[in-house]
């Protein structure tokens, strides 16, 4: 039987293959899901870097988000009091 799609490395464009595959019930449904991978060993280290680089990224918007938040807060309450005592 021939494959509906291909899986294609955005970085070579080699098809991706198959790492791993796993199932997790999630409440009353069990979900498949399926790892893939380059098999050019070091376009996948480049990826990899890729991915931590912008998994990264977000995490300091996040927090830099979190951080405008509590200080427009701040900002808002010192205004509502009066000033600093």
């Amino acid at each position: 039987m021939q494959k509906k799609f291909k899986n294609l490395c955005y970085r070579c464009g080699k098809e991706r293959i198959v790492t791993r595959v796993w199932k997790e019930k999630i409440g009353n449904s069990v979900i498949e899901n399926t790892e893939t991978s380059c098999p050019d060993k070091e376009c996948q280290k480049a990826i990899n870097q890729d991915l931590l680089r912008q998994k990264n990224k977000r995490i300091q918007m996040e927090e830099r988000k979190i951080e405008a938040l509590k200080n427009r807060k701040l900002a808002i309450h010192k205004k509502q009091t009066g000033g600093e005592k």
